[in-house]
């Protein structure tokens, strides 16, 4: 009977074991997900600076028009890839 307590408990150690370092990988992986996120958002905030100028509000239809046909779209999606 002594045995099979001993035997019980060694188990119970091993998953504990096994649990700590599932968790250990789960917060690896997240933390490395989350930094990723973070390059990637400010890669993204800094092409929207580079192409995007601060204009003065109007509520002309002709200096929205003007501040439309500014506006450059071609890198608006360039960061996706690298996700």
């Amino acid at each position: 009977m002594e045995q099979n307590k001993q035997t019980d408990f060694g188990s119970m150690i091993g998953i504990f074991i096994v649990i700590i370092i599932l968790l250990f990988g789960a917060f690896y992986f997240a933390s490395q997900r989350i930094e990723k996120s973070k390059e990637f958002q400010a890669t993204i905030n800094q092409e929207n600076l580079a192409t995007t100028s601060i204009a003065a509000p109007s509520d002309e239809v002709s200096d929205m028009e003007k501040d439309a046909n500014s506006m450059n779209f071609d890198a608006l999606g360039a960061g996706i890839d690298s996700l």
